[in-house]
């Protein structure tokens, strides 16, 4: 009985490795070709990559990914922390909960604000991100579409959807 718990937990700490693998492969990957191909410079890749549009793609494929593999919300939280951890160590968990914060308050902010319109694109993009890595991973995961690459195309071409 220990070893079958044991043994299913080694198994969920390496999936929750492999989510953030998967993930940061993309970003590595478009990283790549930026710099071979000259696609777009560093600094406009450094610029979608602080995205809020990435902010929500991390967390919708994260939180799709961790549906069937982790139950309950705290349990949830932690690994997903992990997950951003393991990809952007010392910043992870502060890139994605900045922005998840920001996107949260944004409801409150009145049409009359100046910057009402850059906020309600920002909130477009990070919805976008969130709902794309979803499908993705939800289409990848019946095997009715290939390997997610949502990010990685909006890191080189700047294409949300």
């Amino acid at each position: 009985m220990f070893g079958v718990f044991k043994s299913g937990e080694k198994n969920r700490e390496e999936r929750i490795e492999a989510i953030a693998r998967e993930l940061f492969a993309q970003i590595e990957r478009a990283r790549d070709e930026a710099k071979s191909g000259g696609i777009v410079d560093e600094k406009v890749f450094n610029d979608r990559l602080n995205a809020m549009f990435v902010a929500g793609y991390l967390i919708g494929y994260v939180d799709e990914c961790l549906a069937a593999l982790v139950s309950g919300d705290a349990d949830k939280k932690q690994a997903a922390e992990r997950v951003f951890e393991t990809m952007f160590p010392g910043s992870g968990v502060d890139f994605v909960k900045t922005r998840l914060v920001a996107r949260q308050k944004a409801p409150e902010i009145s049409r009359e604000d100046a910057n009402f319109e850059a906020i309600a694109e920002q909130c477009r993009l990070f919805d976008g991100g969130m709902q794309l890595a979803r499908e993705e991973v939800e289409k990848s995961t019946k095997g009715e579409g290939d390997q997610p690459s949502g990010l990685k195309r909006y890191l080189l071409l700047g294409e949300a959807g």
